[in-house]
């Protein structure tokens, strides 16, 4: 009896033993893979890291869910930058500072954009380039697929487009920031992470300090 009670106890720690390493090693160190591009978490917590000193600086209120944020825009901005490179297109450095003029103007100076960019798209200054290569390369796929940008079908065009290159691609996120899809919702700007219900993988509960 004894040494069947031994047995099953070294099963279950060799079945446990070899789950962990299946969820631990298919991407170690990446907080999500789109297609054959990985965001390390080293990557994600610096974004977070120049976010939140750029509120600390303006005296901004962080917002909550600040990784699952920033992580959602460089998944989206991958997977638009991935989705356009397979069309043989892509967005150019003169038409991202051609849209960062226009906000510019927009909101009446540069201060006023650095300010909105904290308080209203919650990422750092420094990744505003980011967010406007995704809405230039959001139009050219738009568009790509027939549909005018400006018309009222447009969001539900690129959610499909977004969905679909993302079904190609291959989208990974890391658990512990929740999980992605092209569903948006009216107050986002690019389609946020669905937030984690694991309590466990809550990312305010295993993000080392600072991140």
């Amino acid at each position: 009896m004894n040494r069947r009670r031994t047995a099953a106890v070294a099963l279950a720690v060799s079945a446990v033993a070899a789950l962990s390493a299946c969820s631990s090693t298919a991407h170690p160190g990446a907080a999500a893979v789109v297609g054959d591009q990985r965001i390390t978490v080293a990557t994600l917590q610096a974004h977070v890291a120049a976010y939140r000193a750029a509120a600390s600086a303006a005296k901004a209120q962080e917002s909550p869910g600040t990784s699952g944020n920033v992580l959602s825009l460089l998944v989206n901005a991958q997977i638009v930058d991935q989705a356009l490179a397979q069309q043989g297109k892509s967005v150019t450095t003169g038409e991202v500072q051609q849209t960062e003029q226009a906000y510019a103007q927009q909101l009446g100076s540069a201060q006023a954009l650095e300010q909105a960019i904290i308080s209203q798209l919650h990422i750092a200054p420094s990744d505003f380039a980011t967010f406007a290569k995704y809405q230039v390369g959001q139009q050219m796929l738009i568009q790509l697929a027939g549909v005018d940008p400006s018309s009222a079908s447009a969001p539900t065009a690129f959610q499909k487009i977004l969905q679909k290159s993302a079904d190609n691609l291959g989208v990974t996120v890391n658990p512990r920031y929740g999980s992605w899809s092209a569903k948006s919702t009216n107050d986002s700007a690019w389609p946020p992470l669905t937030a984690a219900k694991q309590p466990w993988l809550n990312p305010a509960a295993t993000a080392p300090a600072g991140s």
